[in-house]
């Protein structure tokens, strides 16, 4: 937990979740599982890129000193 945090704790116990729901008599569904997670990993991408916007700083060139 320390390492990782709670993200990944919970990352585990809700996929667990996942899998055993689509689990009858020992055979798991796992193109649905898949689906799932897939379908998360897309919710997350377009959020990723709608709320993190990186802001450019344009700086004239020549304006910047280099350190050596």
């Amino acid at each position: 937990m320390m390492t990782n945090g709670f993200g990944c704790i919970l990352g585990g116990i809700v996929s667990g979740k996942v899998v055993e729901y689509y689990t009858q008599n020992g055979i798991t569904d796992w193109q649905t599982v898949w689906l799932i997670f897939a379908g998360y990993s897309l919710v997350l991408a377009v959020a990723f890129v709608a709320l993190f916007k990186y802001k450019h700083v344009r700086v004239p060139a020549g304006s910047q000193s280099v350190a050596h």
